[in-house]
């Protein structure tokens, strides 16, 4: 629902990368809902018609996919402007796929040389060489406009008015190429075969895996550029549901940019492989998108200024250092004066005091009854110890 702060302009946008989002989820029903949202406020922008145009032919809906193309043609070529400059040639490469998937060659080869002349966008050559072939096998000649055209229900051939004049022998051998033509139908119709491609990434490579058998590296055509990709190849026929030759195609818009003078891509027995560069050591989100930077996600507030844990912390959140300094700091108020000192003193000399010592300390205290406190055991070793009372006492022996 469009807010009333929101603009139509940035509705319309917010409804484009929605859909543009659900065709990379290949949720293309949904996509094509949301370019119709976008559309509804902004008909005229050609590059929603060119993604809408892109979602039908996804989903086989050719006809749609046609008439969302030929309209971003009619727009982008009466706009006076250079806005749609460079997607006028994705608009005419739309119309021509949809024409093509319709049996329609001629009128598609003229979509993809019109593109051409604005923008050679990739793949577009490649088109031009299936139509040709297409061409050939019908017996069909450039510029006559003459064309097989299929129904939706590929169960009848209708030939196209033609512009130019047919002589008498090429309407003879038009009409006994008729059953031909019939028997032929499945294969005029390309259908891209639904197979699945994956994708994964390193820190400086994006890996694209296309999980086909037997590919000879002779019949496919790659083209990496900054913000795209396209794949064109022959299948094998193991990988036909005819049996015979069919054509695969994948083109990819890449959600950011990649360096393409180091990508690379290799031919395995079970798969194609394409190693892309990543132009940024950012991680991908999504595979395809717009081809822009990624975005730089600012750093929480909690990592560049963390809070300094308390040292030691117990379990239950009391800081053993503190309880300690504490306890330290009542021992220095409760610290023992006059004889209590003292005698504080003599047990820490005591308890410090090697075997000599303290024998001397235990005979000179006991045969002095306490008035002298040795800890020469050279000395009282040699003699009993003598009373030495106190300056103005005597001592006297009790009975």
């Amino acid at each position: 629902m469009e807010t009333a702060t929101s603009t139509p302009g940035t509705f319309s946008k917010d409804c484009y990368d929605k859909a543009n989002e659900a065709f990379t989820n290949e949720n293309f029903r949904k996509a094509i809902e949301m370019y119709g949202e976008a559309l509804a406020h902004d008909p005229f922008n050609v590059d929603y018609l060119c993604a809408r145009a892109h979602a039908h032919i996804k989903i086989d809906e050719f006809e749609n996919a046609k008439a969302d193309a030929n309209k971003a043609i009619d727009v982008a070529l009466k706009d006076e402007t250079d806005r749609w400059k460079n997607s006028v040639s994705r608009a005419f490469l739309r119309s021509g796929i949809a024409s093509f998937n319709l049996g329609r060659y001629s009128e598609a080869k003229n979509c993809f040389l019109k593109g051409q002349q604005h923008q050679d966008e990739m793949g577009i050559k490649q088109w031009i060489t299936w139509c040709d072939e297409k061409m050939e096998k019908l017996g069909i000649k450039t510029g006559e406009g003459q064309e097989t055209q299929l129904k939706s229900n590929n169960s009848t051939v209708e030939p196209q008015k033609t512009q130019v004049p047919i002589k008498n022998d090429e309407k003879t051998e038009a009409t006994n190429n008729i059953s031909t033509v019939i028997e032929e139908i499945s294969s005029l119709h390309m259908p891209t075969p639904k197979i699945k491609h994956d994708w994964y990434q390193t820190e400086t490579q994006v890996v694209i895996e296309v999980r086909i058998k037997g590919l000879k590296p002779d019949e496919i055509k790659i083209e990496i550029e900054t913000t795209s990709v396209s794949v064109t190849a022959k299948l094998p026929a193991s990988s036909t549901s005819a049996g015979g030759n069919s054509d695969y195609s994948l083109e990819l818009d890449l959600a950011h940019p990649v360096i393409t003078a180091e990508s690379t891509y290799k031919v395995l027995s079970t798969k194609l492989e394409i190693k892309l560069k990543k132009q940024d050591g950012m991680r991908w989100e999504t595979l395809e998108g717009r081809g822009e930077a990624p975005t730089i996600s600012s750093i929480p507030a909690t990592v560049l200024n963390p809070q300094q844990p308390a040292a030691n912390p117990s379990a239950k959140g009391k800081n053993w250092d503190r309880i300690a300094v504490d306890i330290e700091k009542e021992l220095e108020k409760d610290k023992p004066e006059g004889e209590a000192a003292l005698n504080d003193m003599f047990q820490k000399i005591y308890g410090n005091a090697d075997d000599s010592t303290k024998r001397a300390m235990n005979k000179s205290f006991q045969e002095s009854g306490g008035t002298v406190l040795s800890t020469n055991w050279a000395d009282i070793g040699k003699q009993k110890t003598e009373i030495k009372p106190p300056d103005g006492m005597e001592h006297k022996k009790w009975d």
